[in-house]
């Protein structure tokens, strides 16, 4: 059996006019990929994206969001724009919970007014609204836990931001599945948190790195772990195992003061990459493969991921959108082509001498292969590698994509008539009053 490699659509980030506006391609390469079919009208749609950590400033503009949100209208969709809460990795995080997250996506631009639908935070007030998926042949996990609101809808149009990742060496659609639709208990799964191997609980236990009540940051640390596992002792720190769910509420003591050891951090971090593709395998199965498409924006190309407190420079120049069925394809396409690119100077992959076109960028940045993801979904039948990368032409309707309340019959100067028939001309009484010519000569005024 000959199987055709999957399609990936692609337009770049140049701007010649309205049609050529990011959100105006992000609408082209919806009918182009056919995502319109994910769904039937009056079908409940998950948009599923980021909105941003609080102070972070390189997730996606509402605006590239809002796009996909029309064009599920468009096609007789009832969408509404979701996300998930957050495990508390960053100790002061604005997304832990769904009350946080609300307050942050608002502070972000994201709001039922913004983007013309409801916003959901699919695994309720404390992330604990979820669905078991079995996942039997995973290559780690046996099972994943997927959030309620996106398990419940008919449809998800997964919509990321593709740029390097800490933790998961890039960020894209395989990672927005298996960790942005995951409830808290998924990802902890995900994250191989009570793994008997290399669960956080199985770390060894450094507590004389810790000083105890003397440290300035002892209440801080004492308030770390919601399952009361750490308390802080007058000279020390004291860590019940039997308690830890591996909530990574301790990362700030294991990376700062070393209070726990690291022999097994490295492997943790290899496996957590395929347990990703495991998890994305599973969720993409229970909402059925041909329910689920995306878009990918490869914009703001930043080292780290927007659940950051903020946002470094980009380590490569904008891509563009990129939009398909399949997620293996769509995040080969956009690894590929983020390895044909320069590095930006000053940035990270500069500093990691991955400045060349045809380097790894983010296997480079970041120190681990950038490949383990994705290979483990196609080797778990998710989806493939090979794809034909497919350039249509940019639209040339221009009012296809004009401001809603426009129209060809009805441009801005329509309504603005309205105003000078009511209050007159926008000119004062007698025009407005210049100087013949200016009165310091041009040439004068270009000159360093």
């Amino acid at each position: 059996m000959i199987v055709l490699p999957s399609k990936v659509y692609f337009m770049d980030d140049r701007y010649t006019g309205l049609p050529s506006s990011l959100p105006a391609k992000a609408a082209q390469l919806f009918d182009h990929a056919g995502l319109g079919d994910c769904f039937d009208p009056g079908d409940s749609v998950a948009v599923k994206c980021h909105m941003g950590e609080w102070y972070n400033t390189g997730y996606l503009r509402p605006i590239l969001v809002r796009a996909i949100v029309d064009k599920v209208k468009e096609h007789g969709g009832v969408p509404f724009v979701t996300d998930t809460t957050t495990a508390p990795y960053y100790h002061y995080g604005s997304r832990s919970t769904a009350q946080f997250y609300l307050e942050t996506a608002a502070a972000n631009g994201f709001t039922r007014e913004s983007m013309g639908c409801p916003i959901v935070i699919a695994d309720g007030s404390y992330g604990t609204d979820d669905v078991r998926v079995e996942i039997p042949d995973g290559i780690i996990l046996k099972e994943g836990f997927l959030a309620s609101g996106i398990a419940h809808a008919d449809a998800v149009i997964v919509v990321s931001h593709f740029k390097g990742h800490a933790s998961g060496v890039y960020g894209g659609a395989i990672k927005n599945v298996a960790i942005g639709c995951s409830s808290k208990r998924g990802k902890l799964n995900v994250h191989l948190t009570t793994h008997p191997e290399v669960g956080m609980n199985h770390w060894s236990f450094h507590p004389e790195n810790c000083v105890g009540r003397e440290c300035p940051d002892w209440v801080l640390c004492d308030n770390l772990c919601p399952s009361g596992a750490i308390h802080i002792t007058d000279d020390t720190m004291e860590w019940d195992p039997g308690k830890c769910i591996g909530c990574f509420g301790h990362l700030r003591p294991f990376f700062q003061c070393k209070v726990w050891g690291d022999e097994k951090y490295q492997d943790f971090r290899n496996w957590f990459l395929i347990a990703m593709g495991d998890a994305a395998t599973g969720y993409v199965r229970h909402l059925g493969g041909e329910r689920v498409g995306f878009i990918t924006y490869a914009l703001d190309i930043t080292p780290a991921c927007d659940c950051a407190p903020g946002a470094d420079r980009p380590v490569i120049p904008n891509l563009g959108v990129f939009a398909s069925r399949d997620m293996v394809a769509l995040d080969t396409a956009a690894l590929d082509m983020a390895d044909r690119a320069p590095g930006i100077p000053g940035s990270q992959a500069e500093e990691r001498e991955v400045m060349e076109p045809g380097a790894e960028k983010f296997t480079g940045i970041i120190g681990r292969s950038q490949w383990v993801t994705v290979n483990t979904c196609s080797r778990l039948g998710a989806g493939s590698k090979e794809y034909e990368l497919v350039a249509p032409p940019v639209s040339d309707e221009e009012a296809r994509f004009c401001f809603p309340r426009f129209s060809p019959e009805r441009p801005s100067g329509y309504y603005l008539a309205k105003g000078i028939e009511k209050f007159g001309s926008w000119l004062p009484p007698g025009g407005f009053k210049y100087n013949t010519r200016p009165a310091v000569p041009f040439e004068e005024l270009t000159r360093r």
